[in-house]
C-alpha cells in the first residue's frame, strides 16, 4: 500500500442514523464523503465501491438518490454506486451483511451522519501496510451547532479534536469509523447481543484476548452527527443504561448488589467528568461561560436519566452469561 496507489475497497454506510438525525447532517455527511473521494480519487487504483444499505420497509432507494443529487452530485464520478435493500436489518445487521457482500479485500465502515475530513481513506487504510493488523478503527468526533449538542460534544464517547493523543491510547473502536480485512471481518462479524449499542465493544474486547493485532489512528477523522434534540436524548440516555447495565453484568458480576453500585459508580464517574469538560474545555466548542450552569445541567440530566436505565436492568433482569464471540455471532 505505497503513496502512490490505494488498494481496492468497499465502503459501507447504514441508513439506519440518516432516519434520525437532522437533514442537515446527513448531507453535509455525503458532501464530505464526495470531497474526500475526489481528493484521492487519482491515488485510487480503483475507483472504490459505496454501498448504501437501508431497510426496504423504512425507506426507498429512490430518496437516498434524491439527496445524492441534491448535495453531493459528482459522488458518482469517484465511486461505484450502489443501494441495496434489505429487510428489516437494523445497524449492527446492516453492517454485517454488508461485509457478506464485499468482494474486495478491505471493506470500511461509515455511518450515513458521518463526515469523512480530508486524509481519511488513506489514513484509515495506511495500518494495513502491516499485514498483521486486521482492523483498523478512526477517529470521530462529535458535531455541535446548539447548547445541547456542544455538551454531549463535551461529555458523551468521543474525544475533543484536542484530545489525539487520549484517543489513540483507547482501546475502542467504533462501527461508525472503521476498517477491516473483509475475510477476517466476514469470518469475525460483529456480535448479535441483547444491546443496543454496545457490540462493538465486546468485538474489540474479544479480539484483543485472541491477542489479534488493530491499530487506533487519530488521522482518519469524522464528524459524526450530534443527537437530534432533547427527546431522542432522553430516550438514548435510558438505553444507554440498559447497555450499561448488561455490559457490567457479563464483564464485572451477574450479581444484582454488584450491578447496582457498578451503576452509581458510573454515575458518579461520569458526572465528574462532565463538570470537568463542561468547565475546563467548554472553550473548545464554543461553550460560553455564562452557558455553563445550563450546560452542566443538561450533563447531570444526562447521567442521571442513564443511572435511572441502569438501575431499572439491573433490579429487573436477568442475563446468560456470554458465550464466546465467534458462536454469538454464528447464533
Amino acid at each position: 500500500m505505497s503513496d502512490s496507489k490505494l488498494p481496492p475497497v468497499t465502503i459501507l454506510i447504514e441508513w439506519e442514523n440518516a432516519q434520525d438525525v437532522e437533514d442537515l447532517w446527513v448531507r453535509r455527511a455525503m458532501t464530505a464523503l464526495q470531497d474526500e473521494l475526489e481528493r484521492q480519487h487519482n491515488r485510487c487504483a480503483e475507483p472504490p465501491l459505496v454501498m448504501y444499505l437501508f431497510d426496504r420497509d423504512k425507506v426507498a432507494e429512490g430518496d437516498i438518490r434524491k439527496e445524492i443529487v441534491a448535495v453531493a452530485p459528482k459522488l458518482e464520478r469517484f465511486c461505484e454506486l450502489r443501494f441495496v435493500p434489505t429487510p428489516g436489518l437494523t445497524y449492527y445487521k446492516l453492517k454485517n451483511h454488508g461485509v457478506g457482500l464485499t468482494r474486495t479485500d478491505f471493506v470500511i465502515m461509515l455511518d450515513s451522519d458521518a463526515g469523512p475530513q480530508p486524509g481519511w481513506l488513506p489514513a484509515l487504510l495506511k495500518p494495513f501496510e502491516r499485514p498483521e493488523v486486521m482492523a483498523v478503527g478512526g477517529f470521530t468526533m462529535l458535531g455541535y451547532n446548539n447548547l445541547v449538542s456542544k455538551v454531549m460534544a463535551l461529555t458523551w464517547i468521543f474525544n475533543l479534536k484536542s484530545e489525539r493523543d487520549r484517543t489513540e491510547k483507547r482501546h475502542k473502536i467504533h462501527a461508525n469509523n472503521c476498517a477491516f480485512r473483509t475475510a477476517f471481518f466476514q469470518a469475525n462479524p460483529w456480535p448479535d447481543l441483547p444491546a443496543f449499542k454496545k457490540q462493538c465493544g465486546f468485538w474489540i474486547r474479544d479480539i484483543e484476548a485472541r491477542g489479534i493485532p488493530w491499530v487506533r489512528t487519530a488521522d482518519a477523522v469524522t464528524i459524526h452527527a450530534p443527537q437530534p434534540g432533547i427527546p431522542f436524548l432522553t430516550w438514548r440516555a435510558w438505553t444507554a443504561g440498559l447497555d450499561r447495565d448488561y455490559q457490567g453484568a457479563q464483564t464485572i458480576s451477574q450479581s444484582r448488589l454488584r450491578r447496582l453500585l457498578f451503576a452509581f459508580e458510573f454515575w458518579l464517574k461520569k458526572s465528574w467528568r462532565a463538570t470537568r469538560r463542561i468547565v475546563g474545555k467548554g472553550h473548545e466548542v464554543d461553550l460560553p461561560v455564562w452557558q455553563m450552569p445550563a450546560a452542566l445541567f443538561l450533563a447531570y440530566g444526562y447521567y442521571l436519566i442513564l443511572l435511572a436505565g441502569q438501575l431499572y436492568a439491573a433490579s429487573t433482569r436477568r442475563y446468560e452469561p456470554l458465550r464466546p464471540l465467534r458462536e454469538v455471532s454464528q447464533h
